[in-house]
Order: C-alpha cells, then sequence, then structure tokens
C-alpha cells in the first residue's frame, strides 16, 4: 500500500534547494540546532546544541516572501461558481475570496507558503570541533544528526489528497487595495469551509516545511581511527586525548566539511508502490 508520507516528501524534494528536507508531517516543527536520531524521514530531537554549550548561533537569514506548488496537471481550482482553465492556479480566486481545491489525482499536493525565512548556524569549524570532542569522549552518538538549516514560514496551507477527487473549499480575504485575492492569500487569510478526501489538511502559523541535517562524517572518523587507533576504545581509555589532537583542529578549521557531512533524507522502500 503506497505511504502518503513518502509520496509527500518527493514530491516536494528539492522545491528550496538541493539537500533540504521536507518536513512531514507538515503541522510538526524543527528547530535550529535540535540533534537526534532518523527515524523514517525526519530527525526526532533528544536535545538542541544549546542546552549543550554548543555553536548554535545563527547567520542573518535569507528570506522569501512566498511560495506556491502544485502537481502539475493534478489541481484544478474554481473560484466563485466559474471553473477556470489555462489561467495560472496561482492568480486564481474572486473578488470575494470563494474558492474550491479538486485534485484529479490521488496524492496530489499543494502547497503555499507566505513569509519564509531561513536560519542556519553560524560557524561549521566550531560545530565540528565540539561535536569531534564529544564523540571522543563519549559523550556524542554516531548516529546522532543536527539541524544545520531551519526554514521557517510565518504561515502556510498544505494540502494533499487522499483519492482522486478530493475537494476542499475556501474563503480568502484579499488585502485591501490589492485586488482580489489570489492562491497565495491561502497561506494567510484563507478559512477552509469544507473538504473531503484529504490525507492532508494544514492551514496554519509558524511552521517549518524545510531543513538541512548534517552529522559527523564516518569516513573522517575512520580517518582518525587509522591514525589513532579504534576510535570507541579512544572514547573509554584514560589515555585517551582530552581534545581533538592538534593537527585534526587545523584541517577541520580551514576545511570542515571533512569532519561534517549533510544527510540526504532517507527514503527506506525504494520499492515501486502502487500508484506510481
Amino acid at each position: 500500500m503506497a505511504d502518503p508520507s513518502r509520496k509527500f516528501v518527493r514530491s516536494l524534494t528539492g522545491l528550496w534547494g538541493p539537500g533540504y528536507w521536507v518536513t512531514w508531517h507538515p503541522s510538526s516543527r524543527q528547530a535550529l540546532g535540535a540533534y537526534g536520531t532518523v527515524l523514517k524521514r525526519t530527525v526526532v530531537p533528544v536535545g538542541n546544541l544549546r542546552d549543550q554549550d554548543i555553536e548554535s548561533a545563527s547567520v542573518d537569514p535569507r528570506t522569501d516572501d512566498g511560495l506556491v506548488w502544485y502537481t502539475k496537471g493534478a489541481v484544478e481550482v474554481t473560484h466563485g461558481t466559474v471553473a477556470q482553465t489555462g489561467v495560472p492556479v496561482a492568480n486564481l480566486a474572486d473578488a470575494q475570496g470563494r474558492m474550491k481545491v479538486t485534485f484529479t489525482r490521488k496524492y496530489a499536493v499543494l502547497v503555499v507558503y507566505q513569509g519564509l525565512s531561513e536560519h542556519h548556524l553560524a560557524s561549521q569549524p566550531k560545530v565540528a570541533k565540539q561535536l569531534l570532542n564529544r564523540y571522543l569522549a563519549g559523550d556524542w552518538e554516531l548516529d546522532w544528526c543536527v539541524v544545520s538549516h531551519l526554514v521557517t514560514a510565518q504561515s502556510g496551507t498544505v494540502l494533499m489528497a487522499r483519492e482522486k477527487g478530493a475537494t476542499i473549499e475556501f474563503t480568502a480575504r484579499a488585502t485591501a487595495g490589492a485586488g482580489p485575492a489570489g492562491l497565495a492569500d491561502l497561506a494567510s487569510k484563507a478559512r477552509s469551509t469544507h473538504s473531503s478526501e484529504l490525507v492532508c489538511e494544514l492551514v496554519g502559523a509558524t511552521v517549518t516545511p524545510f531543513y538541512r541535517v548534517l552529522r559527523l562524517r564516518r569516513r573522517f572518523l575512520r580517518g582518525i581511527e587509522a591514525a589513532y587507533g579504534y576510535v570507541p576504545g579512544l572514547r573509554t581509555s584514560r589515555d585517551r586525548p582530552a581534545e581533538v589532537p592538534p593537527e585534526i583542529l587545523e584541517e577541520i578549521q580551514d576545511t570542515p566539511e571533512a569532519a561534517l557531512e549533510y544527510v540526504p533524507q532517507p527514503d527506506p522502500d525504494p520499492a515501486v508502490e502502487e500508484g506510481e
């Protein structure tokens, strides 16, 4: 049986940029600097870097006014009582903002976000040094991953059809003096009045649609083992280094990516599913 979460993640992968994870369920929230294990397609936090005195400062965000995306050829919008064809979806709405969205394909998706911004950890060399120190001291697990980049939206509407023919009706208030409400207004000025056959329906504020994840690089740790011995032995030995050896510190100061790697969002079930 098809997995809606897998379909949703696949649909939106790459929408913000290469390497970004898609948040599922869209109502769940991530936090910059959160760390933990990966379960299915998400990071399950066990803590945050700021609570462990690890570098968690962020830089000025990259911003975007809004984002509208939908499954091509599978989303129809009616405004008022007249269905529109051949018109860009983002421009549809009547003066009163009455809209009906119909999905013509199972698992079709429509997302609308407003007030997007992205923060990321300010200093990867500091993060690499601190994580490696904690790993050698036995205070950091090999499989722990860190949310290094976080995209937030002030408001958003996320819809996914359970079946072909799924529908949802909205009233959306247009900005004063800005003309009729458009589909972009669904993110912040809309209210759902009726829906049917949706597997996901989110109309809310302060959502985190995308994020990136990093962890200690496995190959880097194997290099330490080759130079200094078996790392788990170092972690439990009285003779283990109190800090990262200086030559390694120098390497990760210049090239932190030598010690850190970005993790692709898992897709644990590669089998072709029903409906694909």
